[in-house]
């Protein structure tokens, strides 16, 4: 399996000006790379309301047609809501 690299600048401002991941844009990241596979992706759940801190990390949950169930860790590259993931991020 090729190693996947996605890289996204994915971030929603809230009411105090606190800069949050956008929870939609992750999980379309993970089901990304998720479903670069060959079994296809059922459904991808990312937490709400993360605030967007550099170094930090989160993990979505990936539900698979087969029944299956997985994991992608989300890397935040910075304190301004940028992500990324790759397959080896998969678990």
């Amino acid at each position: 399996m090729a190693l996947v690299t996605a890289l996204a600048a994915y971030a929603a401002g809230c009411s105090t000006g606190e800069i949050q991941i956008d929870q939609k844009k992750a999980e379309g990241l993970a089901r990304q790379i998720a479903g670069s596979g060959t079994v296809p992706v059922k459904s991808v759940s990312c937490p709400k309301h993360l605030k967007a801190k550099k170094g930090a990390d989160f993990d979505c949950d990936i539900h698979y047609a087969s029944g299956a169930t997985g994991t992608s860790r989300i890397h935040q590259l910075d304190d301004k809501g940028r992500i990324r993931t790759s397959v080896s991020d998969l678990n």
